[in-house]
């Protein structure tokens, strides 16, 4: 048995595709290639609810889904955004997260808010922070606190040693 053959026991492989109350007015659409067809093209699932290999929604969840809320491996959110790579006009959480106001991730990039290894934003919080206000281990930045602080008011503070 392969490893990703226990995940299709279920549905034996086949591929599902469920859309409610119909196909031409899906409210729920449900849409999968299925798992014996690795390599084939991709199921689109649109609806308010939509989950499926690419899932376009007001819920989207899938591969890649766009939606106002948002999740799967590549997802893009009005509202939030959950994923490996998540992109999100408000909340981002994923591995690579990138949005307007707060991201959550390994690489955390937002305007407000970040906090992750790598956080790049106005307040960041991370092991490597870079932002107006920085606070992590290696801090870059106006204002901050770090073991390793390359800021503005580090560089205040050794010049007035000097005179």
């Amino acid at each position: 048995m392969r490893w990703h053959e226990r995940f299709s026991k279920r549905w034996h492989g086949q591929e599902i595709d469920y859309q409610w109350p119909s196909p031409q007015v899906p409210i729920i659409s449900i849409r999968s290639s299925g798992a014996s067809r690795v390599g084939r093209h991709s199921k689109v699932a649109i609806g308010l609810i939509a989950i499926g290999d690419i899932a376009i929604g007001l819920i989207a969840g899938g591969m890649i889904s766009v939606g106002v809320l948002a999740f799967g491996a590549i997802s893009l959110g009005l509202l939030a955004a959950a994923g490996a790579i998540a992109f999100s006009d408000c909340i981002s959480v994923g591995a690579i997260a990138v949005s307007d106001w707060l991201s959550i991730g390994a690489i955390a990039i937002s305007s407000m808010l970040s906090i992750g290894a790598i956080a790049i934003s106005h307040l960041a919080l991370g092991v490597i922070a870079m932002g107006q206000y920085a606070y992590g281990i290696i801090a870059i930045g106006n204002h901050g606190f770090g073991l390793i602080p390359l800021t503005l008011d580090v560089v205040r503070w050794v010049k007035s040693w000097f005179g």
